[in-house]
């Protein structure tokens, strides 16, 4: 590479992390907000609808029915629609669903809105994923995707403190306080959604921010990825078994991330040494180390030489913190590991989707993308089942270890030679 190739490439990055990130940023934080909602707004809405703690569980639940059936159709969607329309289609969709959640009146229509929502929201990672790979060289996507995933991890800590403002809005016109929430929460979807057509071209021939040159060096770039790399149909990534081994990565770090907001206040309960409001300083810190931690690993991971291993590591050191948690005696020092742990879940969630588009292409890769983000939704749906059957931390602590030491196998048993495509077998693997 040249000089003056350098120097092209180095702006031509710039100007598309300036360009596609900040917007993919706010759309996967607008996700997990409008996804937590009723989580903020099931003391009020319970005591208004008479609903009790077993029915508003189902009804989280079926936010999680609704995900897991739409996921595959959605992919073969995007397929049909492209990236960037499914996109704007899907984040307007659940914008609405969300908004439509103030007008609940019964047990019935609740469970209604949350499968819908949970269809909605299906494949919004897998189609941003999938859209930066039609615009980032492989040797860049690391940093934006890590993005997106930091923006994400930050919203259980901002939108719990946002909620709660909410919560405290007077009652005009007759609107209570928790369908307040669900109005103003669900509003910034809609508004990022009817956004999306402007802001984020089709493919680069469309990016009038590009001027020629880089423009031209973007695409000999992106094409040259293509001639190495042999994309497969639609179901070769329901086959691909380097997939699958991923995708049980991604079903562990989700039953972390689910179980980390039900136990970790259980467990800051059962100790004596620390009061609720250190406890919430030690979690909001950890969330910042994580979004950070997630950062990091996208500038260091720009390639598929280590993901691999690291990925293996990383779930291996989560299932060690786990395991050393439950075998304490001092829930001070308890506590403190889940919240190490909590700052690693965000950097090992990135390496899995880092790792995917190195797995999979065209085709194959949106229906392994959708695979993956079932799999993650599956682990949350599992920690919360998991949160009925079970009462105390060390067992579930225990439990979650012995998921993640088993990811961990799967992902270091990942064949290289299997990805699908040249470039794939030759980096991803060792």
């Amino acid at each position: 590479m040249t000089y003056k190739d350098s120097v092209i490439e180095q702006s031509t990055v710039q100007k598309l992390l300036w360009n596609l990130l900040p917007l993919l940023c706010l759309l996967a934080m607008a996700n997990v907000l409008d996804r937590l909602d009723l989580s903020y707004a099931a003391p009020a809405m319970g005591s208004s609808l008479h609903l009790t703690s077993d029915q508003l569980r189902t009804a989280n639940n079926c936010f999680y029915v609704g995900y897991l059936v739409a996921g595959l159709p959605a992919a073969g969607g995007m397929l049909v629609f492209g990236a960037r329309r499914w996109i704007c289609g899907i984040v307007i969709a659940w914008g609405v669903i969300a908004m439509a959640h103030a007008v609940v009146w019964s047990e019935g229509s609740l469970y209604a809105l949350r499968v819908l929502l949970g269809m909605a929201e299906a494949n919004l990672m897998p189609a941003m994923v999938f859209y930066l790979t039609e615009w980032m060289p492989p040797r860049h996507r690391s940093l934006p995707i890590a993005a997106i995933v930091a923006a994400a991890s930050l919203v259980p800590l901002l939108g719990e403190q946002a909620s709660n403002l909410i919560l405290l809005l007077p009652q005009w016109f007759g609107i209570t306080d928790w369908r307040w929430l669900f109005l103003v929460e669900g509003v910034p979807a809609v508004w990022l959604g009817l956004h999306v057509l402007d802001a984020l071209p089709q493919n680069p021939p469309e990016a009038s921010w590009l001027p020629h040159p880089e423009r031209h060096w973007l695409i000999t770039q992106l094409r040259q990825d293509e001639r190495h790399r042999s994309p497969g149909g639609f179901f070769d990534g329901l086959r691909s078994m380097a997939n699958w081994r991923l995708a049980g990565a991604r079903l562990a770090i989700g039953a972390v991330i689910g179980s980390l907001g039900m136990w970790v206040p259980l467990a800051m309960q059962q100790t004596g040494y620390l009061a609720p409001g250190v406890g919430a300083v030690i979690m909001g810190a950890a969330a910042m180390l994580g979004a950070v931690g997630a950062v990091v690993t996208g500038l260091r991971w720009n390639n598929g030489r280590w993901l691999r291993r690291s990925l293996a590591i990383g779930l291996a050191l989560i299932g060690l913190a786990l395991a050393i948690a439950a075998m304490l005696s001092n829930a001070t020092a308890g506590v403190l590991l889940l919240a190490a742990v909590a700052a690693l879940v965000p950097a090992i969630a990135a390496l899995t989707w880092i790792l995917a588009p190195y797995l999979l292409a065209g085709a194959a890769a949106a229906a392994g993308f959708a695979v993956l983000s079932m799999a993650g939704t599956l682990g949350d749906f599992c920690a919360s089942e998991l949160d009925v059957v079970r009462h105390d931390v060390s067992t579930r602590c225990l439990i979650l270890a012995l998921v993640c030491f088993a990811a961990a196998l799967l992902a270091l048993g990942m064949d290289g030679r299997r990805m699908a495509g040249t470039a794939a077998s030759a980096t991803a693997g060792e």
